[in-house]
């Protein structure tokens, strides 16, 4: 066992490069486990916490749950394969044997925009049952601003030892998308801030192999900069769906407009994306982080939750171009069938969380018949989430296709999606001359 705790960065990358530090990483999900096997391949001795047994016996096996991961299951392969990489359930035992604990578990909020802290606090007091004098606590699940210090820290020190004497912590969240974490984890600076630098420099030494780190003031410095990115997106994709919303009235297209308004111009202007809605396990969630914050500092965030309200609206809108498409044909709700292309959040990943084209299912009651497709779901995985599923050429058949999630595979079948563009509400600007489009109804009928 090394006490990590107080060494030097470069002491701490040379031993974890010789295979003398192990990492304790408490949920090897779609983010943990990518990060788990890239420690893994940098030398460290990791052990992977998750609940689910039978995924941990499949990790063990050498196996990989995460199949949207470009050349994670080779890489989880090779870990297992050269003793680098175990499962486990027993989150204690997992602390016991490590060095160092990195939590990465969700945080998400209920349906008033609290946080629900269940899975941090369950994960932080089993690792206070095996912390030991010496060892570094990484938090990288984001989370609002203060809380790494008054709900991580004081679980941790039931184990009777207290941060910044006995132990380090860290907050160093996660700039990870689903479907790139290996990728994002050589592109992205690590952020690192601290209870004390020395728990800083050791971090450091462990995020070192993988590019520039960028150390902060202090705790709620890091837990702000993680926040601010993704309620700027909100904000920012808030901002280009009004815009799209008023350039159907106008006539023209908000795509052009916004190509060419970012064109070489983004040092002062970086307009995102209209969309069908935001989904995924971030940018929905991050924003109320701050809204709650600065309520409770009686400051005006009148501007992110009227972010949040657009953004989570852009489905019912959608159900507005459908009705829109439907009337134009002479058709009604009752006698007309629809289709809704993409369950997932975000093309080429299988995350229904918060999902705009689950939102827009739930609102399509009353017409004759609804039916999903997506091509990262099974036809059952689909029924289970209470919608009837189908194949693409029957959703193509429907007297309306609502385009949700740009899928590769989609892309791919483009000619099938062109031949039928007339009956097309395209959500994501995939199919060129889809009639109804978000921003741009240019080319409906008239």
């Amino acid at each position: 066992m090394v006490k990590i705790y107080g060494l030097a960065s470069e002491e701490v990358t040379r031993l974890m490069r010789s295979g003398q530090i192990t990492i304790d990483v408490v949920g090897i999900g779609k983010m943990g486990l990518p990060l788990a096997a890239l420690f893994a391949r940098e030398g460290a001795k990791v052990i992977g916490v998750r609940r689910n047994a039978e995924m941990v016996r499949q990790i063990n096996r050498g196996e990989c749950p995460v199949k949207e991961e470009p050349d994670l299951a080779q890489m989880v392969r090779d870990a297992v394969a050269k003793g680098n990489l175990v499962a486990t359930t027993d989150g204690r035992a997992a602390a016991e044997q490590s060095d160092v604990i990195l939590i990465l578990v969700p945080l998400l909020v209920d349906a008033r925009g609290k946080p629900d802290f269940t899975q941090v606090r369950q994960a932080c007091t089993q690792a206070a049952k095996g912390l030991k004098q010496g060892d570094l606590v990484v938090v990288e699940t984001t989370m609002p601003p203060g809380a790494t210090r008054k709900v991580v820290i004081p679980l941790l020190e039931k184990s009777k030892l207290v941060a910044g004497r006995d132990f380090g912590v860290v907050h160093a969240p996660e700039r990870l998308m689903t479907g790139r974490v290996i990728r994002n984890m050589y592109k992205y600076p690590k952020i690192l801030g601290g209870i004390d630098q020395k728990s800083v420099d050791a971090a450091a030494g462990l995020y070192a192999p993988f590019g520039e780190v960028v150390r902060v003031s202090s705790l709620e410095a890091a837990e702000l900069v993680k926040v601010s990115e993704g309620v700027y997106r909100d904000v920012n994709i808030a901002y280009a769906n009004t815009l799209a919303m008023i350039c159907e009235k106008q006539g023209v297209d908000v795509w052009e407009i916004i190509r060419a308004a970012n064109h070489q111009t983004s040092d002062y202007c970086h307009i995102h994306l209209p969309g069908s809605g935001v989904g995924g396990h971030c940018i929905p969630v991050y924003p109320w982080f701050l809204i709650n914050k600065g309520r409770s500092y009686s400051t005006d965030v009148s501007l992110l939750r009227a972010a949040r309200r657009i953004n989570d609206a852009m489905p019912a809108h959608m159900k507005k171009l459908i009705d829109m498409c439907l009337k134009d044909q002479g058709k009604s709700r009752a006698a007309s069938s629809v289709s809704v292309l993409g369950i997932a959040f975000r093309g080429g990943v299988k995350e229904s969380r918060l999902s705009p084209g689950i939102a827009l299912l739930k609102l399509l009651k009353g017409y004759a018949k609804v039916v999903a497709h997506d091509p990262m779901f099974s036809q059952d995985e689909i029924r289970s989430m209470g919608f009837e599923p189908a194949s693409l050429e029957d959703a193509l058949r429907c007297d309306c296709i609502a385009v949700v999630t740009d899928h590769p595979e989609y892309r791919k079948e483009l000619g099938k999606l062109q031949w039928v563009a007339s009956r097309i509400v395209d959500g994501r600007n995939l199919v060129p001359n889809a009639a109804y489009k978000i921003g741009n109804l240019t080319r409906r009928p008239t």
